[in-house]
């Protein structure tokens, strides 16, 4: 009889070990699917900043230009007027051809993605990466800024989404 009880105590305990080790097993598969979902949708929102940030830069570049081109083509406004506003245009159209060139050279430096803001301010220069943004990756990013613009490198921002 104690042969019976003491190999019903082993199968007890064996199934018991079982239970846990798939339990344990479950939990680590669970987390790991977790960190991976965590991970996906990180990715995704920072997709969605990349590209609706452009959108939006698009959008407002646009109505501006159709503003300037409104006082250009005016009958009515003074010669000063207009030649303001078609300043104002080639200015707006080459910090489009600026932004468009740092944000292609930035990602040949092998960023996932880059976004690229100019203004009187200075300019602004946003990363994806999966890795931190060292301090060596942030200067190459601004020598490109200085390169393309002749902006100060005080000037300029560069940080990482």
């Amino acid at each position: 009889m104690s042969d019976v009880k003491r190999q019903t105590a082993i199968i007890a305990v064996l199934i018991m070990l079982i239970a846990v080790a798939g339990w344990a097993a479950k939990k680590f598969n669970d987390s790991a699917d977790l960190t991976t979902i965590s991970k996906s949708v990180e990715n995704k929102e920072a997709v969605n900043y990349f590209a609706e940030s452009r959108i939006a830069r698009e959008q407002e570049r646009s109505v501006v230009k159709q503003e300037l081109e409104k006082i250009i083509n005016s009958k009515d406004a003074a010669k000063s007027a207009k030649e303001a506003a078609t300043t104002k245009l080639m200015q707006l159209n080459d910090r489009a051809l600026k932004e468009n060139k740092i944000e292609s050279l930035v990602k040949e430096k092998g960023f996932e993605d880059a976004l690229c803001f100019i203004d009187d301010n200075g300019v602004e220069v946003c990363v994806k990466s999966d890795n931190p943004l060292t301090s060596e990756e942030a200067n190459q990013i601004k020598d490109i800024i200085v390169k393309t613009t002749g902006i100060s490198p005080s000037r300029i921002t560069v940080r990482q989404k």
